[in-house]
């Protein structure tokens, strides 16, 4: 099966599809340094009518991977009750712990089979248990205590992607003939309930290869094609799809507790956004040796429409809801994102130039690239502005 994947955001959960932009390299140094970050941001109106506008302050940085300690890749992180948080390397199949002040304290994890190693690890949250979960992308869920002393392991069974809902629920996905499906499991793999679909034929096509041979083809862009939407912070998790602004608010028994939406409309692709996408696509095919026919073929699937999320992420007071650019062929664009508080209630619209990995009470977390296109974390202090 030949496959490929565009996005725009840095996924938490695994994608079977292979991602341009993965999170594969190796940074070359480590500084923990304040820089002089005190920009606020606020949108301007977005959508047809006026918003209430909310400005998101972003105060001094701490720098993480930048001189010294290297990363593989930056999957997940999480904070302890003592503001103490743990950055999941996927790539080097181990966990760092780091002091608020970002010094390091621990190093644990390997791959591996034996307790506290890991496969493909995706995923990592402190529970209000006080333990460490690590959700791999294929089947496992490990729980440790915050000092690396392993306590348990579940195997979920061939369920993929998993993620954390609570102690016995974990959000999952599985294929189906029609595509993946979206589900809420419990410890011994029960589904407990099933959400949305991807069709798997808005992103594959069954074509001859070279040699005649019927090959399936897929190309997967998070622009528009439906991605599946889940985050979790503190002890709520949210699940939605990209193409619906109807996103479900659930507690750790895995009951909706609210429903974060709006009604909006779904933005055309302007013609030149269309040709921008036809033109990544041809790059791709001709980057993998597919035949001319398959780009053709996976062109005629582009929609008229974008949709309508990008991502969520949950602070302990709001959720955060991350829109697509107006423009997406505009470089730098910045990004709209609806804050609502933990009941579903819509406070207002705010920017920001990218999705942060994590949010918590008082900073987000984001993913950064250097010149020499090295990974590396910045920790920003961040409040609301009303």
């Amino acid at each position: 099966m030949e496959d490929g994947s565009l996005g725009r955001e840095r996924s938490i959960n695994m994608q079977v599809f292979v991602s341009l932009n993965a999170q594969g390299h190796r940074p070359a140094r480590k500084a923990a340094a304040v820089l002089g970050i005190a920009c606020f941001v606020s949108s301007t109106a977005i959508s047809i009518g006026q918003e209430r506008t909310i400005g998101i302050k972003l105060g001094p940085a701490l720098e993480i991977g930048r001189k010294e300690l290297l990363f593989g890749s930056i999957a997940s992180i999480c904070e302890d009750g003592q503001s103490n948080f743990y950055v999941l390397d996927r790539q080097e199949t181990r966990i760092l712990k780091f002091a608020p002040d970002g010094r390091l304290l621990a190093k644990f994890g390997q791959k591996g089979q034996g307790p506290g190693d890991f496969q493909s690890p995706g995923q990592i949250v402190f529970t209000r248990q006080g333990e460490l979960a690590v959700l791999e992308d294929l089947f496992y869920v490990s729980f440790l205590k915050t000092d690396s002393t392993f306590i348990r392991r579940l195997d979920l069974n061939g369920r993929l992607g998993l993620g954390y809902i609570g102690p016995d629920r974990f959000y999952a996905w599985e294929w189906r003939p029609e595509g993946r499906q979206q589900l809420m499991v419990d410890a011994k793999s029960n589904i407990l309930s099933t959400f949305h679909t991807q069709a798997r034929d808005l992103f594959s096509v069954n074509l001859p290869d070279e040699t005649g041979r019927a090959v399936m083809f897929n190309y997967s862009n998070d622009v528009y094609v439906p991605q599946f939407l889940y985050a979790h912070g503190g002890h709520l998790s949210t699940l939605g799809i990209s193409d619906k602004y109807e996103i479900v608010l659930l507690n750790e028994s895995g009951q909706a507790i609210a429903s974060i939406r709006r009604n909006l409309k779904a933005q055309k692709f302007s013609a030149r956004e269309k040709a921008y996408f036809e033109r990544e696509l041809q790059e791709f095919a001709r980057s993998k040796g597919w035949p001319g026919h398959v780009a053709r073929e996976l062109d005629k699937k582009i929609p008229s429409l974008k949709n309508m999320v990008s991502a969520v992420r949950i602070s302990p007071q709001h959720v955060f809801v991350f829109r697509f650019p107006p423009d997406i062929t505009a470089k730098e664009a910045y990004l709209p994102v609806d804050i609502f508080t933990l009941k579903g209630e819509f406070l207002g619209t705010a920017e920001l130039p990218e999705v942060p990995l994590l949010v918590t009470d008082k900073a987000m977390y984001f993913i950064k690239t250097d010149e020499s296109d090295n990974i590396f974390l910045l920790r920003a202090e961040c409040s609301l502005e009303f």
